[in-house]
Order: structure tokens, then sequence, then C-alpha cells
């Protein structure tokens, strides 16, 4: 490591010299196995580029604090209060605003990278650290246009020796370990449909009112780069507190609503326990088509193939916002208070009921059964488990990026569906095409991005 302040000033990071700085780095660092990876870093740390130091941030630092083996080598953020703020926590770390910069002239410093920044900064970082051969600690959803899935399946193939980890750290609370293995050995028989609901869409911490658009532009504060903010966008967005620090969640540009930011969290269960395949279909209902603003009120009807193990020939997932729950009497349930953030899946012999922190709840013959057997599961730290697979051990992750892309494929799915309510969407996922509609192929699948930030090939 080298200097324990910010690196001093540097020329301007363009598209050509990026490519070409970052082209002879990469030749540099030819891609090693895991276990080349675990011999160069026995007895060494694992030096870590974190990328967006506020908000979340903090919890992948507190998770990975007192790992004995951790070095935070350097940070980045387009807030230059943020970045005061990480230097007295660790100031032997170096700081910057362009992400770009570390990977064209620090890119021997540091050997994995945790992404914390606005989801539709995320392909762009996260196939950059793929070409240079760095580990990746990804937030959830896992990327924001549904093209960009095809982009990080491509760079996973093309480095399989990285040790990737998606951000839906309540994978590995002990509740929902154990609902993903009673679903696996069928405790409550095949499944049948599925249903998923996260909380409402209004004003709050991290959203505005639905249908919103961009609130008149105010003046950016000196320390925050607006520029280096929008990175990808080609528009000009204006700048307030609607948008950042939190609240880009809400717009069709920069976020992904409540169906993509809950998605990973709630979905994830019928993954892990029936290795689902693409989904087929997709068709959403809602007032009135996206905009600028994301929905609200949305039902999601997603299709995906059954037999086999399932039930029936479709496996269907429901999948809601704005708090809207199923009807349990329709589903032969007793009258149950459940808030917001719960996936229930309806299985031949009962329904398992899952809340986002683990709580189970079963119901065989219509009723709450209070002495369910519940499975062993072994203890799983998410944060640290990565750590120690980036160094060559061989623990198990709930969510490296090969199952995390297909977590995150159904709610962009359901997302994306918005704009055109009441139509179902015919997927193909290995095309990443829909079949049926070429206008939602030319509007929904992907964006044009801004020259300097594209997503770079990974070969």
């Amino acid at each position: 490591m080298k200097s324990s302040s910010s690196p001093a000033p540097l020329s301007p990071v363009t598209r050509r010299s990026f490519l070409k700085t970052g082209a002879i780095l990469t030749a540099g660092l030819p891609a090693l196995s895991r276990q080349a990876r675990a011999d160069t870093n026995k007895n060494s740390k694992l030096r870590i580029f974190h990328i967006g130091v506020g908000g979340v941030a903090g919890m992948q630092r507190k998770g990975l604090k007192d790992h004995p083996t951790v070095e935070f080598a350097g940070f980045c953020d387009v807030d230059q209060r943020e970045l005061d703020k990480i230097k007295k926590e660790f100031p032997n770390a170096w700081t910057l605003t362009d992400y770009r910069e570390a990977f064209a002239n620090r890119a021997d410093e540091f050997d994995a990278v945790i992404i914390d920044v606005p989801d539709f900064h995320h392909t762009p970082m996260m196939l950059t650290a793929m070409k240079h051969h760095k580990h990746i600690y990804g937030q959830k959803p896992l990327v924001q246009q549904l093209d960009e899935l095809r982009m990080v399946r491509e760079g996973l193939a093309a480095r399989p020796d990285l040790i990737t980890q998606m951000g839906n750290q309540r994978a590995c609370k002990e509740g929902r370990m154990q609902a993903v293995e009673m679903l696996r050995r069928n405790q409550l028989g095949r499944p049948v449909e599925a249903h998923v609901w996260t909380g409402k869409v209004d004003r709050g911490t991290y959203f505005v009112e639905p249908w919103s658009d961009y609130t008149a532009a105010k003046p950016v504060p000196p320390e925050l780069n607006w520029d280096l903010w929008h990175g990808p966008l080609t528009a000009q967005l204006p700048y307030s507190e609607d948008l950042t620090p939190r609240r880009w969640r809400a717009f069709w540009a920069t976020g992904g609503g409540q169906l993509a930011d809950w998605g990973c969290h709630l979905l994830d269960l019928l993954y892990f326990a029936y290795d689902l395949p693409s989904p087929e279909a997709v068709l959403t209902d809602t007032l009135k088509p996206s905009t600028i603003g994301h929905t609200a009120c949305n039902h999601s009807t997603i299709t995906f193939a059954g037999g086999g193990k399932f039930a029936r020939e479709k496996f269907v997932l429901h999948y809601n916002d704005s708090a809207m729950q199923p009807s349990f009497a329709a589903l032969g349930l007793p009258e149950t208070k459940v808030a917001a953030n719960h996936t229930m899946v309806v299985c031949e012999e009962g329904t398992l009921l899952l809340q986002a922190d683990g709580k189970i709840t079963i119901f065989r013959k219509g009723q709450v059964v209070a002495n369910e057997p519940l499975p062993q599961v072994e203890p799983r730290d998410h944060w640290k488990d990565w750590a120690d697979n980036c160094l060559g051990a061989k623990k198990p992750l709930w969510t490296p990026f090969q199952i995390g892309w297909r977590i995150t494929e159904p709610a962009l799915l359901a997302v994306k569906a918005t704009r055109y309510p009441g139509e179902e969407l015919r997927w193909n996922g290995a095309t990443s095409r829909f079949t049926n509609h070429d206008k939602a192929n030319q509007e929904i699948i992907s964006r044009t991005y801004r020259p300097g930030f594209e997503p770079p090939q990974v070969a």
C-alpha cells in the first residue's frame, strides 16, 4: 500500500486513456486459479477497494470488521463529505472520486472490490472489476437493465475463478436457511405456486411518491461531483435530495422501484430451494404505465416451466408491491395478520410463509402448525465467508453472481413490464429478448451508455 492520503491529482480519465491503461494492466494480471490466488495471498491480507462509502456501505465494513486478513486499501465516492469521514476511520487508505482511476493507476494495490452504489452504476463497475481480475461483492439488485444480465453472465464465463457475492445478507439468517432446506426436501410436498409481496411505495427514506417527475433542480453542493454521479447516464438529471443520496430507487433511469429493490431479498428462497429456470413470461398489472417515476400497486404474474419437481405444468409466481397480499381465505388459510415483505410457497401438503428476517409460519390443513420440525442448518457469515473464499477457502456462499443474476431476473422483468400494463411479455432469457413484443425489445431491454462509462468487454 502506498500513500495514506488521497492520491495526487491525476489527468482526466478519458475513455481512450482508461481503456489503454486498463488493457496494459490486465495483460500483466493473468487469470489465476483459486489455488494460485491462495498461494499468492498466503500470510497476507485481502486488499479491498470500496466504491460508494456512505449509507448501506457501512454494513459491509461492519460485516468485515475484525477479520484478520481484510484490509481496506482504498475508497471511492463522488461526495467529498463521505470521503472526509472515511479518512478519519481509515487514515492509511487512499481515496478518490472517480473509480476508473483506481483501475487505471492502482490496480496492483487491491485484490477485491465492494460496490455500494446506485443500481445504474453496477454493471459498468462490475465488468471493469472482472476485466481486471478482481473479486467482487456487489449490491442487489445485481443489475438494472435486462440486457445487463447477459453481460454479467458472459463476464462470469470469462472469469470463472473470481469469487463473487451479491448483497442479500438476509439469506444467511437461520430461519431463511431452514426454509430453504424444508422446501428442498419437499417437507410440505411439491410446490404449487408462490406469492411474494413487498411494502408500500410512498415518500420516505428511499422512495418518493409513485409516478413522480423529477423535483426541480437545486444547487449542487460543492462537495458533490454531480457529473461523476451520473456515470453511464446520457441525460443530465436535476440535482435534488429526491435523487441523491437514496431516493434514486424511485426513478426509471436510476433504480427499480420496490419490486427490484426487495426482489433479491424475497425471491431468492425460490431459487435456492428449486433452482428455478429463467422465466417464460411476465404480466404486470398496474394503474397506469411507469414514466419518469416507477409505479405502485403492481401485481406481476411471472410464469416458469413446471412439471417434474413442481406440482403443476407451470410454476406461477405472483409478485406484488404496495403490501398487496393474496387472499388467505382463497388459499384455504386462516385469517392471519401479516406485514410487508413476505414469501409464501403453497405446496401440496401445506404452505410455508417466510418473513424477510427469517420468521417461519407453517400451515397444514388450513391451520397454523405449532410444532413443525425445523431442519438443522450450519451457521454462515455472509461477509467473512466471501473474504475467506477470496483468499482460497472453499466455504459455501449463498449468493455468488452465478445465481445472483438469476434471482435478479424475475424482479427486473416485473419492473420493466410496468411500461405495458396488462400485456403479457414472453421472455427468452438465453437471448435476452421478448419473443412477442418488438416494441418492448426496443424500449425496455437495454440502455445507451455515456462514452467512457460503458461496461467493458471481458475476455
